[in-house]
């Protein structure tokens, strides 16, 4: 009588994760083509500080423009990503962290990101500096995860 006890549990546990990944859609953390748009949850974490706030990405032809903006809509940094020459370039960083060195580690890290959010990772550390990058995806009004209204 236990096999088939056994073999109930087991078909319940698979109709119950067939039912939840029905529901369960891709995400999109990369935008892929042309006007695409992706809008992530972001977190920077330092050794001794971390910012946390909004993350906009959005595909014009070779180019992803970016921008990390705080809890309060204050922009930490805007950015651009080259797909085709896999280049960063920094256009604005919050005063608190434009110093060189800063910015050097911060384009180094924004391009090993781009990598890794193209590749459907959703994080990235740097191990040398400490430094932890976490992207979640937010589905927006209308269950549409693109950033379309």
């Amino acid at each position: 009588m236990r096999p088939s006890v056994q073999g109930s549990s087991l078909l319940i546990s698979l109709v119950l994760l067939i039912i939840s990944a029905v529901g369960v859609r891709a995400q999109v953390v990369f935008p892929q083509e042309e006007g695409g748009k992706a809008t992530m949850k972001c977190i920077i974490e330092m050794p001794k500080a971390y910012v946390s706030g909004l993350c906009i990405l959005r595909r014009e032809g070779e180019t992803v423009k970016g921008s990390i903006f705080n809890e309060f809509g204050i922009s930490a940094m805007d950015f651009t990503y080259r797909i085709d020459k896999d280049k960063v370039k920094l256009h604005t960083v919050v005063k608190m962290m434009d110093k060189w060195y800063i910015r050097r580690t911060l384009k180094a890290d924004l391009r090993e990101v781009m990598k890794e959010l193209r590749r459907g990772g959703r994080r990235y550390e740097n191990k040398r500096n400490r430094i932890t990058y976490t992207f979640d995806p937010i589905e927006r009004g209308g269950g549409e995860s693109d950033g379309s209204r």
